[in-house]
């Protein structure tokens, strides 16, 4: 059935309940609540359109615990304050697991005059899902006591009452996960896996957490613990709320601060103490160096030498000072000192065949490593060439080409994109499986992306020009 509200409230799974706002008789709350989603909105996954309950909503998702303090605290009437007591009884007083998301839905009617949020496909999923099956509050669950002041917003332990307890299972047809008893200790959880017995073999999940904790790296801790970097990272999630690109983060961000902090340590350092490469750890000081807007290296000036200083280059070389050297202290490029100077004696030129077979070999999917052990040549000769040919008119026809090596039907076309978008499988098992490259990949879910979009697009223009019509 159509709801003619203009703004929902749902807890996501375990707690699965939701709130309609109307601006007839919840006005106040209503522009509290929106004014709260457009400025205090978490970033990731940010705002999204979402088609549920035969509307389209504009949705965001808010941190829960703070929103739950301002939810109690200064949204006025009493289905805000029959949410939250609801929503409190699903927060954990322990940290064992991740508190339920909150999300709040737009209409969009109500908010035309915004820009249009970008598609999201799978959280839109999750969260239409999660919407349908929901229990939802009225103004008359609310308790008749002042909910403002509940120990749970103010860090202390949760107490629920009997009365409380028997009300919501009454309900919700199961008691929230973690909920404490009168005596403040944990009742027992009950859930679809009571009955289920744990794995013999299966890891223990407190001892990886320990390891985490002190520094060890996912690899380690899986040899160590015989289990699969997906269990590792799964559990981050569930116990910490932190997916396993938030973990990266944290990881490029201490191996960023070695490389910057005093001391400084030597890159062979950083290698040894964090288990990483030399190109890892590249990459660790990029990305938080991009993310801060930092520069790392001023580019050296392409200038032009005297004749004096190009006689003291010549010098300096002959007596054995490395090329480096001199490029550091003339601050000159590289391709000025070949301009004035010319290659060094060891200087080879690669040869045509070798650049066709590092394009080639690049374009099957193999990585730099793997092409020069193939080719027989240094890893810096592949950099080389792959970096001069990969831009090249030659080269963008021989990627379309073995783009299309292995076309899919169009059954395992959608399988696959709603593998990775959807289903959360990584792409490397895709690869697998389908027997493609992961240039044919992007290219199915950009195309999916785009064929999702030209069809809200035109869903909304059918919609304008019925109610035009009307």
């Amino acid at each position: 059935m159509t709801l003619p509200a203009e703004l929902m409230l749902h807890m996501a799974s375990p707690a699965g309940i939701a709130a309609a706002f109307f601006r007839t008789n919840d006005e106040e709350a209503l522009w509290k609540l929106t004014q709260e989603a457009l400025f205090h909105y978490a970033r990731d996954p940010g705002w999204f359109e979402v088609e549920a309950m035969g509307r389209r909503w504009y949705a965001c998702r808010v941190v829960t615990i703070p929103f739950l303090i301002y939810l109690s605290r200064r949204i006025p009437g009493r289905l805000a304050a029959a949410f939250s007591e609801r929503a409190r009884t699903f927060i954990r007083s322990d940290t064992g697991r991740a508190d339920p998301e909150i999300w709040i839905l737009l209409s969009q009617e109500f908010l035309a005059p915004l820009p249009r949020p970008g598609v999201n496909l799978w959280q839109a999923g999750r969260l239409k899902t999660g919407l349908e099956k929901s229990v939802m509050v009225t103004a008359q669950d609310a308790p008749d006591e002042d909910v403002a002041n509940n120990p749970i917003l103010t860090g202390s332990p949760v107490r629920l009452t009997g009365e409380v307890q028997t009300k919501i299972i009454s309900k919700q047809e199961a008691p929230a996960q973690g909920s404490l008893s009168d005596e403040g200790e944990k009742s027992e959880i009950i859930s679809p896996s009571k009955g289920r017995k744990k794995r013999s073999d299966s890891p223990d999940a407190d001892k990886v957490l320990q390891l985490l904790l002190q520094g060890r790296r996912v690899k380690e801790i899986c040899a160590e613990m015989k289990c699969s970097e997906a269990y590792v990272y799964k559990l981050i999630k569930i116990r910490r709320g932190m997916s396993a690109m938030e973990y990266r983060w944290l990881q490029w961000q201490m191996v960023s601060d070695m490389y910057h902090g005093e001391p400084k340590k030597t890159l062979n350092q950083i290698e040894e103490a964090c288990g990483l490469s030399r190109a890892a750890v590249y990459n660790a000081v990029k990305k938080i160096a991009f993310r801060d807007g930092l520069v790392l290296f001023e580019e050296k000036r392409d200038r032009k030498l005297s004749k004096k200083d190009v006689e003291v280059i010549k010098k300096k070389l002959a007596e054995g000072t490395l090329r480096k050297d001199i490029l550091s202290e003339f601050s000159i490029t590289t391709d000025t000192l070949i301009k004035y100077v010319g290659h060094s004696d060891d200087y080879r030129v690669i040869p045509p065949e070798v650049y066709e077979s590092v394009v080639r070999l690049r374009m099957q999917g193999k990585t730099l490593q793997a092409t020069a052990d193939i080719l027989g040549v240094s890893i810096g000769v592949v950099k080389k060439a792959w970096k001069e040919k990969k831009n090249a008119p030659e080269t963008k026809k021989m990627r379309v080409k073995y783009d299309n090596r292995n076309p899919l039907s169009k059954r395992d076309r959608d399988q696959a994109v709603n593998a990775v978008l959807k289903g959360g499988h990584t792409r490397v098992q895709i690869y697998k499986q389908y027997g493609i490259n992961a240039l044919t990949l992007r290219r199915y879910i950009r195309a999916a992306q785009k064929e999702e979009e030209e069809k809200l697009r035109r869903k909304e223009a059918r919609e304008a020009k019925k109610k035009k019509e009307d």
